[in-house]
């Protein structure tokens, strides 16, 4: 046989040996994976192979195959954007980060980076205010209403600044927050807030599990720190905010033990009843409605119309309906697919509610 031939030959070989073996892949992706087809959102974004080889590695070598479909990390740049507070459980340190959210495409990491500025006041940079600003917008909640995943620019924050020039907004929101917070919050700045100005609450239906720290938030946060920041060495310092009731109806907040490892017993307790839940909730926002006789703004982003605690709202406190089902167009996006924080659509969208209302209140 001549060279030709012989090349030609291995160059068939070498196709249907490929072929082959992108067949035999496919097979035993379908053995592997045929209980949950039906919930992949399409073809596959890599060759049969490939899947093959990596997910028969990640059972020898687990970890280091992750799955694209799962694979999602966040890391704050630099380091040390968590600091400790006696009565908040945590809050942020000042300064200017990058938090980085990584995801799988077609078998490679890519990243999106996000600007976040911490003021020295422990609140998130939301444009130049004027000094002699004549109000003051107030703005707690959590992730969502802090912006995780979003520059600076792009948070519903920003936008009520610039729309409000003559205004100042504090943004007093962090990742994990609840109304806890927001009314340890309140009666650090109570003094500040003067006739004309405002406060915004931010609240979802799943503020409530924090609202007392359930067990199974606890549990929650443990598996989060398990797949989203593997490297990070849990520290007993970490601590969460909790409010409880009494059988006299008197509130009293205390911070535990963040991770379950530091308090075992605690993360297996059973879940406190819907009612105890609900309460708790409702006597946290009577308490914060209770810091000022400004117009409070309780901006409802997620969770059902008929929650209870949205009922019999204390006489300063204004329900501004902002759930996905309040608008008429779809403004749920979330940080390029590698996050499930809202992005810019989401906080224009929270924006386009709160600008004319606070617009009204003079």
């Amino acid at each position: 046989m001549s060279g030709a031939k012989k090349a030609v030959f291995y160059a068939i070989l070498a196709a249907i040996v490929v072929v082959a073996l992108e067949i035999a892949s496919s097979a035993f992706l379908y053995a592997v994976n045929k209980d949950r087809m039906a919930s992949l959102p399409g073809p596959p974004s890599e060759p049969a192979t490939f899947l093959a080889v990596r997910t028969g590695l990640s059972w020898l070598l687990p970890g280091s195959f992750p799955d694209p479909a799962t694979y999602r990390r966040m890391t704050r740049l630099p380091a040390g954007f968590f600091a400790e507070d006696p009565e908040q459980g945590y809050r942020a340190n000042p300064g200017r980060y990058v938090f980085r959210y990584s995801g799988m495409k077609q078998g490679k990491v890519e990243h999106l980076d996000a600007v976040v500025t911490i003021k020295a006041d422990g609140t998130r940079f939301t444009g130049n205010a004027s000094s002699d600003a004549a109000r003051r917008v107030f703005v707690l909640g959590d992730s969502y209403v802090f912006g995780d995943g979003v520059n600076d620019e792009q948070t519903f924050g920003f936008l009520l600044q610039a729309a409000f020039p003559n205004a100042v907004v504090h943004v007093h929101a962090l990742a994990g927050y609840s109304w806890a917070n927001a009314l340890v919050t309140m009666e650090r700045v109570k003094d500040r807030i003067r006739p004309g100005d405002v406060v915004v609450l931010g609240y979802a239906a799943y503020y409530k599990e924090r609202h007392v720290a359930a067990p199974s938030r606890l549990r929650s946060i443990r598996d989060w720190m398990a797949s989203t920041f593997p490297e990070v060495e849990l520290d007993p310092k970490d601590r969460l905010i909790r409010a409880q009731v009494d059988q006299d109806g008197r509130l009293a907040i205390d911070t535990i033990p963040m991770h379950c490892k530091f308090d075992p017993a605690y993360c297996e307790r059973p879940a406190p009843s819907v009612e105890y839940v609900d309460k708790v909730s409702s006597e946290l926002l009577r308490a914060i409605a209770s810091k000022t006789s400004a117009k409070i703004h309780l901006l409802h982003m997620f969770g059902p119309k008929t929650d209870s605690v949205l009922q019999n709202l204390p006489a300063n406190v204004e329900l501004i309906p902002a759930t996905p089902q309040d608008f008429g167009y779809v403004m749920q996006d979330n940080i390029m697919g590698l996050d499930d924080h809202g992005g810019p659509y989401w906080h224009y969208a929270m924006y386009s509610k709160l600008k004319p209302v606070i617009a009204a209140w003079q």
